[in-house]
């Protein structure tokens, strides 16, 4: 977990010196995410189509977009106006990803969404501690997008949107039943479920009933298993890494 004073300094250049910002923020996230990059490089056939869910200002987007190639197609949801500001310019170029300026959720609706003072990917859809603003947002689902033939039915999902997924994918339930072969790439963040209002528990009960089960990402991608979600549903906030999820 980053330091108070490197939060401060990153937020600093992001709001003062955005290209600094970019810089370095992708030569952090490719040496903090090289096993989630790796592991994607190595689910994505070219031609798959792709859900990048909470996709910030375009890091994984750009990265999607290179594995999966020109025959597919990478969906990026962006709620935050800022960063789908940065997040437009980023892939203006690219001619396999569409964007969309919304929060991912179970239904169609209105959110609010808390903004970090700290850190520009820290924005919530729940209250926090001294957020900086708030910012009312729409957002939809999945399965509604799918059905009014917004999106193709993506095959692979990224997501992070800070402790909301259970909630995105209560709004996908009508995918991850229909699909065999849909990889997920998730936090697992127990903190966070807790402040959105669910749990870790909550959510493994939630794939184990849909036949999914959930991996470490590494070497090995060992099951989580329900013993180990027990034991640490109620981790503090520094606790929290990537699985992958899949039947």
């Amino acid at each position: 977990m980053a330091s108070t004073l490197s939060l401060k300094f990153g937020n600093f250049l992001y709001k003062n010196c955005f290209p600094l910002y970019k810089t370095l923020y992708r030569v952090f996230k490719n040496k903090q995410d090289a096993e989630e990059i790796s592991l994607l490089k190595k689910l994505i056939k070219p031609g798959d189509n792709i859900a990048d869910i909470g996709a910030n200002i375009g890091f994984y987007a750009t990265i999607l977009s290179e594995f999966t190639g020109s025959n597919g197609k990478v969906y990026c949801f962006e709620p935050d106006s800022t960063n789908f500001g940065y997040l437009k310019k980023a892939t203006a170029n690219k001619n396999n990803i569409s964007i969309f300026n919304m929060a991912v959720s179970d239904s169609d609706s209105v959110l609010k969404v808390y903004k970090s003072k700290l850190l520009n990917v820290d924005h919530r859809t729940y209250p926090v501690n001294n957020y900086d603003s708030i910012e009312e947002v729409k957002a939809t689902s999945i399965d509604k997008l799918i059905s009014d033939k917004t999106i193709l039915s993506p095959n692979i999902i990224k997501i992070d949107i800070q402790g909301y997924e259970l909630v995105a994918f209560k709004g996908m339930q009508n995918l991850l039943k229909q699909s065999s072969d849909l990889k997920i790439v998730a936090e697992f963040w127990p903190h966070g479920f807790m402040r959105a209002g669910s749990s870790a528990i909550e959510l493994f009960d939630f794939f184990n009933g849909l036949g999914y089960s959930i991996y470490f990402i590494g070497e090995n991608e060992s099951k989580v298993t329900k013993e180990y979600v027990n034991e640490n549903n109620k981790q503090p906030f520094e606790f929290s890494f990537n699985v992958l999820i899949r039947k």
